[in-house]
């Protein structure tokens, strides 16, 4: 497996980055035979990559499913390149930290559609774009409605949205030994943190509610639908 991060870089499509990285492999294939005099051989496997790029803001460039042309620099000279094919976004996590007064940023993780071409590479961010903060952010959860109604979430410390596809992978004689991906179901997962010292004001396991998350006084994230699973309560 090797490695490349993009300390110094910048990917293209994608405004203001603060790093990605990318990881290769081979599927070596092991074999022991009459010839080999008890050690053990191996012949070239299918190869295959992934990787992520953490950037600021509330709202991923490429969202789960997504191909997309990856360019990863390394100070505007070397790096990565995604095949024609591209690569496909496997999830994304869209982090507020209200408590801590960070600034909202997002995680992209994505893998390979075909054969990573390492060398020259060159991507900007000609953006003017400034990272938005996560005070003033808040959460709402919905009624089951059609038109919900929405109640504001008291004392929200943060959130964590995660959305995600079931992409499926695949290898044939059209793929020249790399690794290519089609589009799977999508999901998505929440988590929020709160002060709260009445417990029966938090929401109940399997109850269904829409819900909002905040970015910005106006621009917010609605999910429609989410069941709750659980809930932590500490002291």
């Amino acid at each position: 497996m090797s490695i490349l991060s993009g300390k110094a870089g910048a990917v293209d499509g994608a405004a203001i980055v603060r790093n990605w990285n990318i990881s290769t492999t081979a599927d070596t294939q092991a074999y022991v035979a009459s010839n080999t005099q008890g050690g053990t051989g191996r012949q070239i496997g299918n190869t295959d990559w992934s990787g992520a790029y953490d950037a600021y803001g509330h709202t991923p460039a490429n969202m789960p499913g997504e191909t997309f042309e990856f360019k990863g620099s390394v100070q505007g000279t070397t790096g990565a390149v995604s095949p024609a094919s591209g690569a496909i976004v496997e999830s994304v996590v869209i982090t507020c930290d209200i408590e801590g007064g960070g600034i909202l940023s997002h995680v992209v993780n994505f893998a390979g559609n075909g054969v990573l071409t390492k060398g020259a590479a060159v991507a900007t961010d000609p953006t003017a774009l400034i990272p938005t903060s996560s005070i003033g952010c808040d959460a709402q959860l919905g009624t089951l409605a059609a038109s919900p109604v929405y109640t504001a979430i008291t004392d929200v410390r943060g959130w964590t949205l995660t959305i995600s596809a079931a992409n499926q992978s695949y290898v044939s004689s059209d793929t020249a030994g790399g690794t290519k991906r089609t589009m799977g179901n999508i999901d998505a997962t929440l988590s929020i943190s709160v002060y709260e010292s009445d417990l029966t004001a938090l929401p109940v396991e399997n109850d269904i509610n829409a819900i909002r998350l905040f970015v910005d006084a106006s621009t917010h994230w609605e999910i429609l639908w989410g069941m709750f699973g659980k809930s932590q309560t500490s002291s």
